[in-house]
């Protein structure tokens, strides 16, 4: 960073010794340290910055280059188009499944009196019994024991 000499260091010291005294060199040397350290922190920490928006900008970019490469002449919208207008010439199927969504249930029920109400939660079964095993199945196969790694 600074291309300091082994003389000049020495003479830098010197100089701090006679202007700030050797009482307080230590807490002088220990404070530029400090902002030393800060200054390297900052430094490195805008460096990154500046790689990620780099590396953002060389993403967008080949994003740009590829989807231009891939799709010059729009042929994946045409070909979505030419599909929906073979399935569906009239938009009528497209148009019925545009529901409304703030539709609610209550919604629902005033519109279609006749449907059954939807039960508030699951029925439970009482004297339910597990099934019971089939004896002409095959009995499955025990798995080996894991191994634990000790020498038996």
């Amino acid at each position: 960073m600074f291309d300091i000499g082994g003389w000049e260091f020495l003479l830098i010291v010197i100089v701090a010794i006679v202007v700030i005294g050797p009482k307080e060199l230590p807490g002088a040397i220990r404070t530029v340290s400090g902002f030393v350290r800060k200054a390297r922190e900052l430094a490195r920490e805008f460096q990154s910055g500046l790689e990620e928006v780099a590396h953002q900008a060389e993403l967008d970019k080949l994003k740009d280059e590829v989807t231009g490469a891939i799709d010059q002449d729009n042929t994946i919208g045409k070909l979505k188009g030419e599909i929906e207008n073979a399935i569906d010439p009239d938009n009528e199927i497209k148009h019925a499944m545009d529901f409304d969504r703030e539709w609610r249930d209550d919604d629902l029920a005033s519109e279609y009196p006749d449907l059954p109400e939807a039960p508030k939660e699951a029925p439970k079964l009482e004297n339910a019994e597990a099934p019971k095993p089939d004896p002409d199945a095959p009995a499955p196969s025990a798995a080996p024991a894991p191994s634990t790694g000790k020498p038996s």
